[in-house]
């Protein structure tokens, strides 16, 4: 009796067997592969979020009297210089009112007290912020996994705006933990939640705006002067 030829499978249904047992396979390991890269990148325990921080000085008079207008008028968001006067105050002399200049160079963010307004010594006038962020500060969760040095180079990513890593370092780190800022915090959360504090360095010829909050990548490997 003559074996019959054995009829080849054709290509088109060879791939397709393969696409039905190995397809799911190779896409589900693909998966886990991408979301192991983004959870070390984006949650892992190098990972931070941090605000941008500047300069805040609050202006008062050492002496009481009552609010009085300055040379010219001051308003909320106005650019001021420092030591420019931005106030007086008319004391026991009304013929020589004292000045109140700014104590540094930047925008008045709020108005406590405005002309006619009776103001006792060192109450807040008003408060003027550096328009130049210095600072970003961060807080390292629990469990640590590492310990933060200064030195330690960190990337820095402003949310929405750049898909650029800005190279910075760290500063300072705190001596024991803190409350973490509700600004820092997961969206609902209420419960107060302890972190390290870290302070870094703010990038110069970086468009930062004091308040935003910042994308951090620590680089533990990678210590600036060493």
């Amino acid at each position: 009796m003559e074996t019959e030829p054995t009829i080849p499978t054709p290509a088109s249904v060879k791939l397709r067997e393969f696409n039905y047992a190995w397809t799911p396979v190779i896409v589900f390991v693909l998966v886990l592969i991408i979301a192991a890269v983004l959870f070390q990148r984006r949650l892992g325990p190098y990972y931070l979020q941090g605000e941008v921080e500047t300069v805040e000085s609050s202006v008062s008079s050492t002496q009481p009297g009552t609010l009085a207008e300055a040379p010219k008028p001051i308003r909320t968001l106005q650019k001021v210089s420092s030591g420019e006067i931005i106030s007086r105050v008319v004391g026991p002399d009304p013929k020589n009112p004292i000045p109140i200049t700014s104590p540094i160079e930047g925008v008045v963010t709020s108005i406590r007290k405005i002309p006619g307004d009776i103001v006792a010594a060192g109450e807040p006038i008003m408060t003027v912020s550096s328009d130049k962020p210095d600072r970003i500060i961060a807080f390292l969760r629990q469990p640590m996994v590492f310990t933060p040095e200064p030195g330690m180079v960190v990337e820095l990513r402003p949310r929405g705006r750049s898909k650029k890593m800005i190279e910075s370092k760290i500063a300072k780190v705190g001596s024991q933990l803190a409350p973490i800022r509700g600004s820092l915090l997961q969206p609902g959360q209420t419960r107060t939640e302890l972190g390290l504090p870290i302070i870094i360095d703010a990038p110069q010829g970086v468009a930062l705006f004091p308040g935003e909050t910042i994308d951090i990548n620590i680089r533990p490997e990678k210590v600036r002067g060493k």
